[in-house]
């Protein structure tokens, strides 16, 4: 085993991170979400041993947008650990976590700066307690409310017009259609694929229970999780309200990113240093309608194959895994994908339902997870992180390990692969004719009616997105698998039974 203290200099390492939560109850006390992130970045710099040192090394922060308002968080972040001149950077909503990271991974490698701080969180329960006793949110610190030096932007939208137009904007009732479409590839009645779906979401709850950092640690069996009741609504079919992700938290996670050459000449333990081995992406945008099969994602494949093949290893020698997980969904298909046990440990966290799920920061939540378990496990266990931007639209894998590197970290956008790689069909919002449900789900509403959203395939292959509150089919697409049955659209964008 390669001696960690006998690296080059510009080795790219991780010496600290920190996730922080503010839990809900007696004592809570709202905060601005720049006070979340600078409390983060503190603690953070403060597991390395040389926060002050380090910190005004700092010459980057970097922070994905969340709900808040403040325009330029990283700036007040960077004045309070000490880094005067940092750049601070902020992406915005379709830019994968992981981008963030690779950033500061490769600009501390290449000497554009010594080291970085990617950072993000929410303070969405600060505004849920303000909301209901009427006070103000604690105003932000002014040096948050200027621009960013630098903006980040997805080169397209991830989402398209028509999912905007029917009722696809919401992340449940996208992958709530995902769901059904595995259910069926699985061949499982409604009765039995809720109660899978209540066995896999209680193993999450049981991390989460075991979890400082979690958000709700009640720890639900999977009849609690998966049987919908009065406190336990069905928000979008199959998924009840403790099937989807929670992102009413005030959380965020933090992490340093430094040289082997800085931590030596900090003198940081070299226990604490964890390599980035890896990371494979792909920013390719194929809304969820067009794929050819909803139950797959070609492109999560590619990047965990990709990202394993740049570290030299394969999937039997990863030890610790933390999938984005803000749907069991999008758990299922990533598994699957990379080629991972799904009845294996798949999260450090407890996921996005239990452990919390802040609106675009949980990849870098499970990356400071997996940052902590690797400097607690023994030497060369290695660990895999994913990410997901979109509704399963653009994913990433990063390994990592608490041992030196076989080779350098490198990153890699593999768009064009996953493009290949990707089956699609046309989407026609003015299709009408007879068609067949490719996937299904069932929204109902508070008053006892139900509206049903569906992605539906002609003949000529040609895919739709339609709606009906027809009551009586809302209750046969809730009680049996949907997907195949023959509808008719008989005006765009609305059918009935075929």
């Amino acid at each position: 085993m390669v001696d960690p203290t006998s690296l080059p200099d510009h080795t790219p390492v991780v010496v600290g991170a920190a996730e922080v939560v503010h839990p809900a109850g007696d004592g809570f006390l709202m905060c601005s979400a720049t006070e979340l992130l600078i409390e983060t970045a503190q603690a953070a710099l403060a597991g390395t041993g040389a926060a002050e040192a380090l910190g005004a090394r700092v010459g980057e922060v970097l922070v994905p947008h969340g709900t808040w308002a403040e325009s330029d968080p990283g700036r007040a972040v960077a004045a309070a650990i000490g880094a005067e001149t940092a750049r601070s950077v902020r992406s915005e909503l379709g830019v994968l976590q992981h981008s963030l990271l690779v950033r500061a991974i490769t600009g501390v490698a290449s000497g554009r700066v010594a080291a970085a701080v990617v950072i993000g969180g929410e303070n969405r329960w600060s505004g849920v307690v303000a909301g209901r006793s009427g006070s103000p949110l604690p105003e932000a610190p002014e040096l948050a409310n200027g621009e960013p030096d630098e903006l980040l932007t997805p080169e397209e939208m991830v989402i398209s017009p028509i999912e905007i137009e029917r009722n696809l904007t919401t992340a449940a009732h996208q992958y709530a259609i995902i769901e059904s479409a595995l259910r069926h590839r699985l061949g499982r009645t409604v009765a039995d694929h809720q109660r899978a779906l209540g066995l896999l979401w209680e193993r999450f709850a049981a991390v989460a229970a075991q979890a400082p950092a979690a958000w709700n640690r009640s720890a639900p069996d999977a009849t609690a999780i998966a049987e919908p009741s009065e406190t336990n609504r069905i928000i979008a079919a199959p998924y009840t309200k403790w099937l989807v992700s929670q992102w009413n938290v005030d959380q965020a996670a933090a992490l340093v990113v430094t040289t082997v050459g800085t931590a030596r000449a900090l003198s940081i333990d070299p226990s604490r240093w964890i390599f980035p081995l890896a990371t494979a992406l792909s920013n390719l945008v194929v809304p969820m309608p067009e794929r050819a099969e909803i139950a797959s994602w070609p492109a999560s494949r590619i990047v965990g194959a990709g990202a394993l093949e740049l570290a030299g290893l394969s999937v039997a020698d990863v030890d610790l895994v933390d999938l984005y997980s803000c749907f069991p969904a999008a758990v299922e298909v990533q598994a699957a994908e990379l080629g991972l046990d799904p009845d294996g440990p798949l999260t450090l966290t407890g996921g996005m339902t239990f452990a919390g799920g802040p609106y675009n920061n949980y990849s870098l939540q499970g990356a400071a997870a997996m940052v902590g378990a690797l400097q607690a496990a023994a030497p060369g266990t290695v660990g895999l992180t994913s990410a997901v931007s979109g509704l399963l639209t653009k994913p990433a894998v990063t390994l990592w390990s608490n041992s030196a590197p076989r080779q350098p970290y490198r990153a890699v956008d593999l768009a064009e692969e996953a493009r290949a790689a990707t089956a699609v069909r046309i989407v026609d919002p003015d299709l009408i004719g007879l068609a067949m449900v490719v996937g299904a789900t069932v929204l109902p509403d508070r008053e006892g009616g139900h509206t049903v959203v569906a992605v539906v395939e002609s003949a000529a292959g040609v895919r739709s997105v339609v709606q009906s509150t027809d009551p009586h089919l809302g209750e046969r697409f809730l009680a049996a698998d949907p997907v195949g049955v023959p509808v008719m659209i008989d005006q765009p964008g609305r059918f009935v039974l075929g």
